[in-house]
Order: C-alpha cells, then structure tokens, then sequence
C-alpha cells in the first residue's frame, strides 16, 4: 500500500526541520485546531483538530491526542506520532520514507459530517439517539435502547443539512462545525428543537 495514513493502526514519524522560533503550547494547540489537507502519494490526507481529538478524515473514530509547540502524540484507529512545523500559514510533515507534505489549512465549514452523533429526539420522552453518517451520503439512526435502524439519505447545503428517511420523514438541520453540533428544530413529529453532538467513541 502506498499511503500510509489508513484507518488500521500505524506508526508515522513525522520529522520536521526546527522552526524559526519555539511557541507555547497554548499558541500551537490553538493554530492547529482547523482542518489541514495535503497530498501524500497522490492521495489527498486529511487532519482535523479539535479541542481534545484529532481526525484522519474518512476514519470512523477519533484519536487521543497530546500536542506540544513541535510534536504530535495522536492514538486511535489512525496512529500519528512525530514533529511537525508551521511555516507562512502551512503544516510542513516529513514522512519516513522522506517525502515532505506541505498541508494548507481549510475553513471550518470545510469539516465533513461523517461519524457518530449522539443527540435526542426532542420529543416528551427525549430518547437518547445515536445517529450515523457515512462519506456515500447515507446515513441511519436507532434509539439507544433498541437495536432497529432507521436508514436514510442526507445531502448538505453550507450549515443546511437534510436527512430523508426510508419512512420520507425528513429531519432538517443546522451544521455548526467547530461545536461539533447538528441543531435540529424537529426530528420527529410534534418534537422540540435537539442537539446531536458529534462523538469518537
């Protein structure tokens, strides 16, 4: 296999030439919290930080991940170890195999929807949901305690997403990004507004 970001478990050395100067780790964690995208073997890869988690696009779940001002320690499905460089707005990795990846960064609406959301439906009973969405604009949800899915479409316009349901029932949304949120005003008929949050678990 040619690349070697892939959802199974690896080991990646990213080793990057030492920086004009050191910043804090508060100042790095806070410029890599976006998404980075770049070409590695004539593939795209994908990073997306958060918070507390990091994200190789197209994985299912996150990573646990411990930034410094020049390293990543980042565990889960993909596993990411090594240095990384900032240089003019641009993520500088250099692989083992000695190719040098320049990442530029993408605005948060850029972030996709795939993954687990836990939320509720909002109606009197608020039943705790998990909703799933896959990259092939498929989708499903189930209540927690029961095990039937319910299967389904989606398609996104900017923040406006739209889920049709194999029942055309059809749940309209607010993508907020950087909260990791889905906000819906109704899922199920005579419903109240819920919140479904985006979960690596």
């Amino acid at each position: 296999m040619r690349c070697h970001f892939t959802r199974e478990m690896m080991a990646l050395s990213l080793i990057l030439s030492a920086g004009a100067g050191a910043a804090t780790a508060q100042s790095a964690d806070t410029t890599l919290l976006k998404r980075w995208v770049g070409i590695y073997h004539d593939q795209v890869l994908n990073l997306e930080f958060y918070s507390d988690t990091m994200l190789v696009v197209n994985d299912e779940r996150g990573l646990s991940v411990r930034v410094t001002p020049d390293s990543i320690i980042a565990v889960g499905d993909t596993t990411v170890v090594g240095r990384y460089r900032l240089v003019l707005d641009r993520m500088l990795l250099e692989t083992p195999d000695g190719t040098v990846i320049t990442m530029a960064s993408q605005p948060a609406l850029a972030r996709p929807l795939t993954g687990r959301w836990v939320g509720e439906l909002g109606t009197d009973d608020r039943p705790s949901v998990i909703l799933q969405v896959f990259g092939n604009k498929t989708a499903r949800w189930r209540r927690e305690d029961d095990t039937k899915w319910m299967t389904g479409e989606w398609e996104r316009a900017t923040r406006v997403v739209t889920f049709t349901w194999s029942d055309n029932s059809e749940w309209t949304g607010q993508y907020d990004p950087v909260g990791n949120a889905l906000l819906f005003e109704q899922t199920l008929d005579g419903s109240v507004g819920s919140v479904f949050r985006r979960v690596f678990r």
